[in-house]
């Protein structure tokens, strides 16, 4: 394991903007982990209800077709399809004919059904809470390009976009100033989006996504532009190997962004991580550098002198 932790020297003053962002997404994550349990618990209410034997068997049939968990998943994806009815009428006609029906009959029953228990769904679960906080690439919607950036998936995804959102943005805070940092954010934010909008537009394959990482690689990029030969103190530990190392900015940077457009380009499949938005933030934080804080990145210079000055006096001492 390989962590960047903060910067190898003493702040100029406290970073309140980078904790307040830290708190924020904290606060947004329990608010989902609270809606989550809450939405968990209206589908269980929902296949707690009696149902007959011949809906059961339906069920299960629906089930088996569509490679889903009995109750609450098959009428989950129901209830997220745009074309619900068009989905209800094709599972409705591939499954095999009810016992005592006919063909004909059978689906229409079987599409009733599915339609009624549909609605029932929908009166007991509500909207899933993922469409609150996650950005659907097909909306355009610049409240959730900025919203989705403070959202994430799980505790492992938060903890570790914070600890490396950390590591850099308190340097580039300190730096740049609070209008800035925050005009950053936003930017960044609205850039990763309305990249990722176009990109799934050009290969029509739209998705939704959340998460800090897009807005911490485009902190790396503008760290690194800001002060290149700025060092991290990074910690690393291997089975009962550890330590740490300070590495500067601009060789980590050049890692991770430099890494994920390798992957963006090797290979077209990347899981669940939004590869594309990691290389959207890194770029657009270094442009954002390059073309608005030319003034900053001489004082970060001069930061820096300070810097060298002072660990020259340490060596020699």
């Amino acid at each position: 394991m390989f962590l960047p932790i903060k910067a190898d020297f003493k702040l100029p003053h406290w970073p309140v903007l980078t904790v307040l962002v830290c708190l924020i997404c904290t606060a947004v994550f329990l608010k989902q982990e609270s809606d989550w349990r809450a939405f968990s618990l209206s589908v269980e209410r929902y296949c707690a209800k009696p149902q007959s034997h011949l809906t059961q068997m339906i069920m299960t049939r629906v089930a088996a077709r569509e490679d889903a968990d009995f109750c609450g998943e098959v009428m989950y994806r129901l209830s997220q399809s745009e074309t619900e009815t068009e989905d209800i009428a094709e599972i409705a006609g591939s499954l095999k004919p009810l016992s005592g029906f006919n063909t004909e009959d059978s689906r229409e029953y079987v599409t009733q059904m599915l339609t009624d228990e549909l609605r029932y769904f929908r009166s007991i679960v509500k909207d899933d809470p993922g469409n609150n906080y996650s950005y659907d690439t097909a909306s355009w919607s610049v409240w959730h390009m900025i919203a989705s950036s403070f959202a994430h998936g799980d505790w492992g995804h938060i903890i570790f976009n914070l600890i490396f959102f950390f590591a850099f943005a308190t340097t580039v805070e300190a730096i740049i100033g609070p209008v800035a940092f925050v005009l950053f954010i936003l930017i960044s934010s609205l850039v990763i989006g309305v990249t990722d909008s176009i990109v799934s537009e050009l290969i029509d394959n739209h998705h939704r996504t959340l998460g800090l990482s897009g807005v911490v690689m485009g902190v790396m990029g503008l760290f690194a532009y800001l002060l290149p030969r700025g060092k991290i103190r990074c910690y690393y530990w291997f089975v009962v190997v550890f330590g740490s190392v300070a590495v500067p900015g601009w060789i980590l940077a050049g890692w991770y962004i430099g890494g994920d457009i390798y992957q963006l380009f090797a290979s077209d499949n990347h899981g669940a991580i939004n590869v594309l938005a990691h290389v959207a933030g890194g770029v657009s934080g270094f442009l954002y550098g390059f073309f608005f804080l030319k003034g900053a990145r001489m004082l970060a210079a001069s930061l820096q002198r300070d810097m060298d000055k002072l660990s020259m006096s340490t060596s020699a001492s």
